[in-house]
């Protein structure tokens, strides 16, 4: 018995308990701010359509392939060299009739699309005028946007990054702490199509505009490209002293 309480109390001198120790949790402060801007676009993508039907492919072919080369050299002579027009659809369909379940062929239906980009945006209306004088009867997806974002998204990140500072700056004083480093650093930058429905209106106004020339006229006016909306933020997070 003496041997082994000896023993033992050699073991607790040699080998002494190992006691877990919690690492210290550092406080932080953790704000987010906004910042945002109404920013006017400053290119427009607009898609334009040629559809014919018929039984000879060959004649349907050659008649879209009139007005669309009609169309797009005359638009050309309109553009700058930052501006462009590009293919963007050729589809040849059977259209098909079906009568006591049996499947009989009508006729082709061929489709030719073009896109037009443009940096000069009050060129829009002309440019669509152009495309309808020279048999386009479909003008399709008017797409506003601002192609380069840094700009904008830079300016407003800044200003977001000093109302998140301003606010953690203040809530430690109130708090009666020090602010310290950076821990962590979250920016972001969103682009929001604002005005939407002016730009819709006279979407749907163009595509109904297929032979009435004074209808045509007014759905070009109504073009309106609206802004874009700019919203950049950052999440940061303080060690505090």
């Amino acid at each position: 018995m003496k041997k082994l309480l000896a023993l033992t109390i050699l073991s607790s001198l040699l080998f002494p308990a190992v006691v877990a120790v919690e690492p210290m949790q550092e406080s932080t402060i953790s704000v987010d701010a906004q910042a945002n801007s109404d920013v006017e676009p400053d290119t427009l993508k607009v898609k334009f359509y040629v559809e014919n039907s018929g039984m000879n492919l060959a004649d349907i072919k050659a008649k879209n392939d009139k007005i669309v080369n009609s169309a797009i050299t005359e638009i050309k002579k309109k553009l700058n060299t930052n501006e462009s027009v590009k293919t963007i659809a050729f589809r040849v369909s059977n259209v098909y009739s079906y009568k006591n379940n049996v499947r009989i062929f009508q006729k082709y239906q061929v489709t030719n699309g073009f896109e037009v980009k443009l940096k000069d945006l009050s060129k829009a209306s002309e440019i669509i005028k152009i495309a309808m004088d020279n048999g386009v009867k479909r003008v399709d997806n008017l797409n506003f946007y601002i192609e380069n974002t840094e700009k904008s998204c830079n300016e407003l990140m800044k200003q977001a990054t000093n109302i998140a500072k301003n606010r953690a700056s203040v809530v430690a004083t109130t708090a009666g702490v020090t602010l310290g480093k950076p821990k962590s650093i979250n920016p972001y930058c969103n682009l929001n199509s604002n005005y939407i429905a002016p730009r819709m209106y006279a979407n749907a106004m163009m595509k109904s505009a297929v032979s009435d020339g004074a209808m045509a006229q007014e759905s070009i006016e109504t073009i309106e490209p609206g802004t874009i909306n700019v919203r950049a933020g950052v999440n940061m997070t303080y060690y505090l002293k």
